[in-house]
């Protein structure tokens, strides 16, 4: 589809191909790249090489140093910090994993892809909402993702906007730009849209980014759902680790009990059916009175089950490390002191169940683009939109994913709740 602005100029293409014929040239590089045994998730080159990559752009993406802080807890589960003092949003990301190398690079790429969110290296165009709709253009309806307090911008007024592309629609649609990009500092320009992470990803070719940014969607809307299980709900949730018989799910959970903690993991996967889990870790000594950080929590969706709730656990031995080393920008000291809220003790005292069996997707899947959408289109989901950011001058692909009917995290929104939250308060 050629696409016009609103004065009947083509625009220029976000990339030499279109975003259809990007994914699926991904897809067949995806498969090609598969490699048995691999810990992770598919990718097109392995963790290593993707640091290396993009280790000559740190300074261009402000990226000053790295560190390993796995040594700051007693657990021993590989987590790495990037560090961006000039960032306009946190100036430290952590990233998680199996390995070093997996942590390093999840770090390294968390960094990059918030730096080009920051300074997104796409020309945008102004025009009025109402000039596109009457060009005969697809408009993202952002209303769900609106500020407290703010309205859009009026349909005659004129806005920023970038070319996204909705993948269930096949068709182009223009998006605003503040509501893709970052900037928490007093210098921003607009103040319509709530700006947070959510769906924001990246990987070595824009489909990795597009199944981290989609599966990060599917997470969020899981585990906005599942605030309203009752605590029956949530033990009878508790899934034994061993179920899997993974190596790598061992090892984790082995190196979380010998440091004397509890790791339980909850199988919180939603109607979607893509799997997603919660993972918590505890301490093994029994208390009377728990602290808030005494329990951390990890989540993570992907369409292989034993994957997810590896990185749901790994992101809970990172919360610990962000929550001993007070690495985020945004922590308030008094938490340190704060007590258990008393509804989340029913994660410390569940008991595992083994009942549970979990079946592993093909290989060939986890590269397919059409097996993520898919069970969103069975649930109604009408929608899907990718918004490319960028990042191909680094080696790398950076997208923003928005799925509207989807639960989005609380943040600062002005409309707490979608169709899927309230539903899911009714059947309580």
């Amino acid at each position: 589809m050629r696409v016009l602005r609103p004065d009947g100029v083509a625009m220029k293409p976000l990339a030499e191909l279109p975003v259809l014929d990007r994914l699926a040239a991904d897809e067949a590089n995806l498969r090609s790249a598969f490699r048995p045994g691999e810990p992770s998730s598919t990718r097109l080159i392995d963790a290593d090489e993707t640091v290396s990559r993009l280790r000559p752009h740190f300074p261009r993406l402000g990226i000053v140093r790295m560190a390993e802080v796995t040594g700051l807890d007693r657990i021993g589960i590989p987590v790495w910090m990037a560090v961006r003092p000039n960032s306009r949003t946190l100036a430290v990301s952590q990233g998680k994993g199996i390995s070093a190398a997996h942590a390093r690079a999840s770090a390294v790429m968390e960094a990059a892809e918030i730096a080009i969110a920051e300074d997104i290296p796409l020309a945008s165009f102004a025009a009025s909402r109402r000039e596109l709709l009457d060009a005969g253009h697809d408009v993202f309806d952002g209303r769900m993702l609106l500020m407290r307090g703010a309205d859009e911008a009026g349909a005659d007024e004129n806005d920023y906007w970038l070319e996204g592309f909705d993948l269930l629609k096949q068709q182009p649609v223009f998006v605003p730009r503040e509501l893709v990009s970052l900037d928490f500092t007093s210098a921003r320009q607009s103040w319509h849209y709530c700006q947070s992470t959510d769906g924001l990803a990246s990987g070595n070719c824009l489909l990795e980014a597009v199944i981290h940014g989609l599966c990060e969607r599917v997470e969020r809307d899981a585990t906005e759902l599942w605030r309203f299980q009752r605590d029956a709900g949530v033990q009878a949730h508790c899934v034994d680790p061993a179920v899997f018989g993974d190596s790598g799910i061992d090892w984790l959970a082995e190196r979380i009990a010998a440091a004397n903690f509890v790791l339980r993991l909850f199988n919180v996967t939603s109607d979607i059916g893509l799997p997603v889990f919660m993972a918590t870790i505890s301490p093994a000594t029994q208390h009377g009175t728990y602290l808030h950080f005494d329990l951390a929590a990890g989540y993570g969706c992907h369409l292989s089950p034993r994957v997810a709730a590896m990185r749901a656990i790994t992101e809970a031995a990172q919360t610990r490390i962000t929550n001993i080393s007070g690495a985020r920008d945004d922590f308030d000291p008094s938490e340190y002191a704060q007590r258990l809220a008393p509804d989340l003790g029913v994660y410390i005292h569940a008991e595992p169940r083994d009942h549970w069996r979990f079946d592993e997707p093909e290989p060939e899947n986890r590269a397919s683009l059409e097996t993520y959408l898919e069970p969103l289109r069975r649930r109604g989901i009408a929608s899907v939109v990718v918004v490319p950011m960028g990042g191909e001058d680094y080696g790398m692909s950076v997208c923003r994913v928005l799925v509207n009917e989807l639960e989005s995290p609380a943040g600062i929104r002005k409309h707490r709740f979608g169709g899927r939250a309230l539903n899911a308060m009714l059947r309580q």
